[in-house]
């Protein structure tokens, strides 16, 4: 008799901790992309406005110009109606 009554009240307390455990995000949404040479380099999320038709695109201080990307991956690439790259 007493089993049937401590496993649900078990189940209920397992129940009621789990409410409360969250999953940690890693802060990859926070993330944007560019290709250098041959690896990804992060930066910190581009804000390229409107999308359009043309590549989002930073210009970093050394002068040079890469297409930013939200992932790690080349179908992932950032839209805008920009003309001119974000400065970095």
């Amino acid at each position: 008799m007493k089993t049937k009554f401590l496993i649900p009240v078990l189940a209920l307390i397992f129940a009621t901790g789990m409410s409360f455990t969250t999953v940690e995000l890693g802060n990859e949404q926070a993330m944007d992309y560019f290709r250098n040479g041959g690896t990804w380099v992060p930066i910190p999320e581009i804000n390229c406005g409107v999308v359009g038709a043309n590549n989002c695109q930073v210009r970093l201080p050394d002068g040079s110009i890469h297409d930013i990307y939200d992932l790690q991956d080349f179908n992932s690439l950032k839209k805008t109606t920009r003309t001119t790259p974000v400065e970095l």
